[in-house]
């Protein structure tokens, strides 16, 4: 394939109905290296990913990947199942997509031998969690492995998945927005992670918009917009907001902003539980003011919008 790409995507194009997702879309992934990909919303990313992981068929272009056992221009996995099997897989943004809630850790990480073509008839715990083993301790992964999925926090959960796709060992592994839901220090294990699977030679694409990601991790960066690839990014040292102007089509500017004080309070809130335990929360919104309420996922943020609303009982 030339210049150890392996993984070639060229004139990719996808319709649904008279509305074209992608018009003509062309990558190339290489080993040992991470391949930043931004996008707007509705730039064709998921789409994008779709096609590659199998969930969508495309409409037209090819894709090629090396070892393939077919032709070179004849990789079109036809479900996320058989585009696994030639070496592509994918870490969806939705963590529970790629793991079992119910599950343990060990059972987790070697599910896919117990359900695939030529698993054993019974199950022996014993083997599982000598595999499952194998695979933590070539992953770096320090979590108890009988431990129930639904026990762990959203990083060890996310850490599970990532280590159940490197099970099988893929030439192509592809991250979308891994750490949207992570604090900072548990970013941090993600991108050693994300360090030891370059090493190892894994071409990896990487898709989100947090520049302290891109910053940390990308070798290339890759804008998409309306559909199209609308700048590649390789010279060093990378042009960060050459890359953001080209996802936005657009300069950013970014002017101060001032906070606007208001004297007068239209809701107040003093010593508000939203469960038996937590803190209480006090808040005064004024007059004209955006108030932003942040956090990450599973912190209260929906739970206090919905007791204001009535919703729920404080």
């Amino acid at each position: 394939m030339g210049n150890d790409a392996v993984f070639r995507v060229h004139g990719l194009r996808k319709s649904f109905g008279h509305i074209e997702v992608l018009g003509g879309v062309s990558l190339d992934l290489h080993a040992g290296e991470v391949t930043v990909l931004m996008g707007a919303n509705g730039a064709g990313k998921s789409t994008l990913v779709k096609i590659i992981s199998g969930v969508y068929e495309r409409g037209g272009g090819t894709m090629s990947l090396a070892g393939h056992d077919f032709a070179p221009e004849d990789f079109a996995p036809k479900t996320p199942a058989e585009a696994i099997r030639a070496g592509v897989v994918t870490v969806h943004q939705n963590i529970n997509d790629g793991v079992v809630a119910d599950l343990d850790v060990a059972t987790n990480l070697t599910l896919d031998r117990l359900s695939g073509s030529g698993a054993p008839t019974l199950f022996n715990p014993g083997r599982v969690r000598r595999e499952a083993k194998a695979v933590a301790d070539r992953m770096g992964l320090a979590i108890d492995l009988k431990a129930r999925i639904s026990d762990l926090s959203l990083a060890d959960r996310q850490m599970v998945a990532i280590a159940r796709a490197m099970a099988h060992q893929p030439k192509v592994l592809i991250l979308d927005e891994p750490t949207s839901s992570l604090s900072s220090a548990e970013a941090d294990r993600l991108f050693a992670l994300v360090d030891r699977l370059r090493e190892q030679g894994v071409a990896i694409l990487y898709i989100s918009h947090r520049m302290s990601d891109i910053r940390r991790l990308a070798d290339r960066i890759v804008s998409m917009r309306d559909g199209a690839i609308s700048g590649v990014f390789d010279r060093k040292p990378l042009d960060f907001e050459g890359a953001v102007n080209a996802m936005l089509g657009r300069k950013i500017h970014l002017d101060r902003i001032v906070a606007r004080n208001s004297a007068k309070p239209i809701l107040t809130i003093d010593g508000l539980r939203i469960a038996e335990g937590s803190m209480p929360i006090s808040l005064t919104l004024g007059d004209g003011e955006v108030v932003a309420i942040t956090g990450l996922v599973g912190v209260g943020k929906t739970a206090l919008a919905e007791t204001l609303f009535g919703v729920r009982k404080p």
